[in-house]
Order: C-alpha cells, then structure tokens, then sequence
C-alpha cells in the first residue's frame, strides 16, 4: 500500500533524527502533504500505528496537513486550486499553467519529549 511506504519513510526519518539527537519520545507529528500526492490520511494514521510500536514514535499525535493543488495560470494571471491532477486553468481553459503546489512531502512539525519543537524542512 502507498501509505504504508510512505509513512514507513516518515518514520524511519523520524528514528534518525531521535538517534542522532538523543530525543527519547516524540510527542506530535505534523506532516504537509500535497493533493497531487492523493494519500488518504486515514489509512496513514492507520499504518503509523502500526509501524510506530515500540519507537520512540509510538502514541504520537500525527496530523497531516493536505494542501490543494494550485496552478498560476500564464494566460490570464489567475492562481486557481484543482481537485484533480489536470494541468488546465479552470478559469480560462488554458493549459499554459505553472504548479505552485501540490507535490509537498514534508515533516513539517515535531514536538518531542524533553527537547523544542523541530521544524522539517
């Protein structure tokens, strides 16, 4: 499943970065992730679950923050946002167009036991 690789990698990361800084727990987990990247958030919440046990990620809150998929449209000037993944201006019809956002993948925020917040990059 999609999710569960995906969220197996956020996890491992986060196993890194408590190695690598002593960090005993993680308390709070924010991802961002882009529409065009369709996860579902559920099923990821799901497998953190279980790929979390016996981490120190275990019992973390993860929130996952899907941005929309956003175009600028070069024709009429127009940012518009897009449920699907057509490279076309809903405004105008154009398909000269520049992705402004929806790709994302990033652990945006962490807050972890006996240290300050973490922000991804």
């Amino acid at each position: 499943m999609y999710e569960f690789s995906l969220t197996k990698s956020v996890n491992d990361t986060i196993l890194g970065m408590c190695r690598n800084s002593g960090w005993r727990r993680v308390r709070r987990i924010v991802l961002k992730v882009g529409g065009m990247r369709r996860v579902n958030p559920e099923l990821m919440a799901y497998a953190f679950g279980r790929i979390s046990r016996g981490a120190p990620t275990e019992g973390a809150n993860l929130s996952i923050m899907v941005l929309p998929v956003t175009f600028r449209c070069h024709a009429c000037g127009r940012e518009v946002q897009s449920e699907g993944t057509e490279f076309v201006c809903s405004a105008c019809g154009s398909k000269d167009v520049e992705l402004v956002s929806g790709l994302e993948f990033a652990i945006e925020f962490l807050e972890v036991e006996g240290g300050a917040p973490h922000l991804g990059d």
